[in-house]
């Protein structure tokens, strides 16, 4: 994130210096107009120790040795790189069984190699195998992109018992086709393939076997990406293969008839140390089930709502907690036991949980919105709490959802079981400001899930409802609520652009990826995944080009969202991941906390 952080601060740099000298750039760029547009370039494996030798020179990273006893088929787990300091990840362990504090993570890290581009292979030589590169030309080169081009491997396996998935690879089509992939060390054979959809971002895994002595040179890895022109040309690709590719004179001949084109990519991999991602894991001991979470924009504070109607604030670099509070009167057993029964009725929330939580840093206070309907807002002046205002907001139906305006006194409310997007004015008694209603109410679960202020335009705000779609609307003008994306929405939030964009991450219930959408043509632009895991979560920084995303076994995906790179993963946890919130930069590295 750091990274992230000083090459946005990078950019915005160059970007005020003025105009670069194009004209010696155009003078070298015609010198080499001249040059033949095709390269015979022999095949990895006839030229192998060669290239050995060559990497060998120019890697910064020493080898060690693996333990003599690690068994040969045992791939690597934990795939790590070299960062320029340790990076910090705080999570909250929901489970009032856990309260370890765990101070490393299993990390995967990419280097900070440049992105690159695959070379276009036209032929292959019956004789010698050798592959003819056609040289990349301006319009060709950014169609298809590899990322990064030094794969890091650990010194040896976190666990030896198991086996990882292997160490991440970048792949990116900004293509209007279809991109079958196919990875594998050199000295291997092809074997299972992907396939990529169009202007899409799809993250696979090379794996390496470990061995019981380390290899005494670098180890490559060679990528193949075959453009087509749809799924079925796709098919009978791989029918025509049998499943297993093998690179030569005859494979080229099937690539023609289908009018496809192969490209090629080699990928260095090296072992080196693993490094450390440090995890503070909050004990919540006699606590019940977190259902929200914040953070303050200016103090190390993070407060968290409770299934069992209380709240607390916990200060995440003295690790202590600085002020809780029971709201809501525990229901007796009875009471409880017959809301259980009422739950196959109807799917109602206990009333006396707490669904929401915000920090309005401005007037030191805390609100908060319960499953009653209800509203509280505590003034915490002096580290003491002291309820200022007890309002109902929404009728009986839980308040899930708070947004609060920066810059004027305005707060949003809504409720996974009503329709309706209520404005608070806290300058006027916290009197209602404005109504919106989604849509007529057909049924009291079809609600609004969340409420999002846009970042660019904080009078602009977007909802996601269950059937509707993502609505967006504007807090001064009372009709201007409008459906935008249609679709089964589980969650939006608006992604930040240097540019004239708005666009805007959203997931589906009934999709793995995550999709990135233009708001002004309403279309998707841009998909991201990652092999074999579905998204759970995503996550936009307000004022950086930073995309956070949870996979489903507990991952979390760092990415770049300007160029939809993968920067790092981190493995956190095996719960599912409800919630995350980025934390301000307070004496060390931006952090992302997380509600399980």
């Amino acid at each position: 994130v750091e990274k992230l952080v000083e090459d946005d601060q990078i950019s915005s740099q160059i970007k005020n210096k003025g105009k670069a000298k194009k004209t010696a750039a155009a003078t070298s760029q015609d010198k080499n107009k001249g040059e033949a547009d095709k390269t015979v370039v022999a095949r990895p494996e006839d030229k192998i120790e060669k290239k050995k030798k060559k990497l060998r020179r120019s890697t910064v990273v020493p080898h060690a040795s693996l333990q003599d006893d690690l068994a040969e088929s045992t791939s690597a787990t934990s795939m790590v790189g070299q960062d320029d300091g340790p990076s910090t990840i705080i999570i909250n362990k929901a489970s009032s069984s856990i309260s370890k504090l765990e101070d490393e993570a299993q990390s995967v890290g990419v280097s900070a190699a440049p992105l690159f581009h695959p070379q276009k292979i036209i032929s292959i030589s019956r004789e010698t195998g050798g592959y003819k590169i056609q040289p990349p030309s301006p319009e060709t080169s950014k169609l298809l992109e590899v990322y990064p081009q030094r794969l890091l491997f650990p010194l040896e396996p976190k666990n030896k018992e198991t086996t990882g998935s292997g160490c991440p690879v970048t792949l990116t089509n900004n293509t209007d086709n279809y991109v079958g992939i196919w990875i594998k060390p050199i000295n291997e054979k092809f074997k299972e393939t992907k396939i990529m959809e169009p202007h899409s971002t799809f993250v696979v895994y090379a794996t390496m076997k470990m061995h019981a002595q380390p290899p005494k040179d670098t180890v490559e890895f060679e990528v193949l990406m075959i453009i087509v022109e749809s799924k079925g040309d796709h098919g009978k690709l791989e029918s025509s293969i049998s499943g297993k590719l093998k690179m030569d004179s005859g494979f080229m001949v099937n690539v023609k008839n289908l009018k496809a084109e192969v490209y090629h990519a080699m990928l260095t991999a090296i072992t080196c140390e693993p490094a450390s991602c440090q995890i503070i894991s909050r004990s919540i001991e006699n606590m019940t089930l977190v259902t929200s979470i914040d953070a303050h924009p200016t103090k190390p504070w993070i407060v968290t709502g409770h299934e069992g109607g209380n709240f607390s604030i916990w200060d995440y670099q003295k690790q202590e907690t600085v002020m809780k509070l029971q709201v809501n009167k525990v229901p007796d057993k009875t009471t409880l036991m017959f809301h259980a029964l009422s739950q196959r009725i109807k799917v109602r929330p206990p009333k006396h949980s707490l669904f929401s939580v915000k920090f309005i840093a401005e007037r030191k206070w805390l609100v908060v919105g319960d499953g009653d309907g209800y509203i509280y807002v505590y003034d915490y002046t002096n580290t003491e709490l002291h309820m200022v205002k007890k309002f109902e907001a929404h009728d009986k139906k839980s308040v899930n959802s708070l947004a609060a305006h920066p810059t004027e006194p305005y707060l949003l409310s809504s409720s996974t079981i009503g329709t309706n997007i209520k404005v608070w004015d806290r300058s006027n008694k916290w009197k209602i400001f404005r109504n919106f209603n989604t849509k007529p109410e057909i049924a009291y679960y079809n609600g609004v899930r969340s409420v999002k202020l846009n970042p660019r335009d904080t009078n602009t705000f977007a909802c996601v409802t269950r059937y509707d779609g993502v609505k967006v609307g504007n807090i001064k003008r009372p009709s201007s609520l409008e459906t935008t994306l249609t679709g089964s929405f589980v969650m939006a939030d608006y992604l930040f652009t240097r540019g004239d964009e708005h666009l805007m991450v959203t997931l589906r219930f009934d999709s793995h990826n995550s999709e990135i959408w233009d708001l002004k043509t309403q279309k998707v632009v841009h998909t991201l995944s990652v092999s074999g895991h579905k998204t759970t979560w995503v996550a936009c920084h307000p004022k950086l080009p930073i995309l956070v995303t949870m996979l489903d076994d507990g991952t979390v995906c760092l990415w770049d969202a300007s160029t939809y790179r993968l920067e790092k993963m981190v493995h956190i946890t095996d719960s599912k991941c409800c919630d995350l919130v980025f934390v301000p930069h307070t004496n060390g590295p931006l952090r992302a906390r997380y509600r399980i």
